[in-house]
């Protein structure tokens, strides 16, 4: 019976049923709860920098002070400079880089530690554990919107606006769909393994310097070119410069096929948040 159970096929077998059961209640938990998680979402945004002199300004200022740090290395230190583009637009084209990576590093870096900082919801029948994760994910957006608004009206009075504005809403998706398996697995992972949050953190600074942030595809060596198109966030910079430059040098049934790849990732990040969260309750 064992050895039965350990068979490969005995799980694997099994897997598709688990998947599309647990994918199937994760989604009715979510319609049940969703007015709650807006509401609730609602606040934590309100109260993510309440009591400070600067307020929600925080959220384009620190997006500011790291398009500085950005502009001072590449500009001034390295001298960098793309064809055909003037420091203004080169200006923009850090900022639109910056955009997924700031919304992608908030998110996790919050993500890790929400399950801990929230062990109270863990047993609460109103609220689902499962929606802890993607509160903090929205959380991390709607702070992420602010900055995006302040770029979309730095690009519109110069000749890089175009109809490809158009575009916006579908790496916007693809931000979100990227980040909440990302969000559900280390959140889970870090209750059970507390060093987790610290290779979080040391993760998100390596993606900044191996994402093509104040670089293009083009200008990476032959032999590190790899390194960047296993980035995801590689795959996320390019839609957003498309829709916001009007630039790209991938094509674009890519973004097609990284949509397909995170809903696949949902589906089993899902389920194996789900399946963890028994032992939740064990790690206060």
């Amino acid at each position: 019976m064992l050895f039965d159970a350990l068979r490969p096929w005995s799980w694997l077998r099994r897997l598709p049923g688990a998947l599309l059961r647990d994918t199937r209640e994760l989604a009715q938990r979510f319609l049940l709860a969703r007015r709650v998680l807006l509401a609730t979402t609602r606040v934590e945004f309100s109260k993510r920098y309440a009591g400070s002199v600067l307020g929600m300004l925080w959220y384009p200022l620190y997006s500011a002070l790291l398009l500085c740090m950005y502009c001072f290395i590449y500009m001034v230190i390295f001298k960098q400079r793309l064809a055909d583009f003037g420091s203004y637009a080169y200006v923009l084209f850090i900022f639109s880089g910056l955009i997924p990576y700031l919304g992608f590093s908030e998110a996790i870096g919050i993500a890790a530690s929400c399950i801990k900082a929230n062990m109270h919801l863990v047993k609460n029948t109103i609220f689902p554990v499962e929606l802890i994760p993607v509160r903090s994910v929205l959380v991390s957006l709607a702070g992420l919107a602010i900055s995006l608004i302040v770029l979309v009206l730095m690009i519109l009075p110069s000749q890089l606006a175009g109809w490809h504005l158009l575009y916006l809403p579908v790496p916007i998706l693809l931000l979100l769909l990227f980040v909440l398996p990302v969000a559900w697995t280390v959140s889970a992972l870090a209750v059970l393994i507390p060093d987790i949050v610290y290779m979080v953190n040391l993760l998100l600074l390596f993606f900044m310097f191996v994402s093509p942030i104040g670089y293009t595809l083009d200008q990476v060596p032959d032999s590190a070119h790899w390194v960047v198109l296993a980035n995801p966030m590689s795959y996320l910079i390019e839609s957003f410069r498309y829709a916001l430059l009007g630039m790209r040098q991938l094509p674009m049934w890519t973004d097609a096929v990284f949509a397909l790849v995170c809903i696949v990732a949902c589906v089993f990040s899902g389920s194996l948040f789900r399946r963890l969260t028994p032992l939740f309750a064990d790690h206060e």
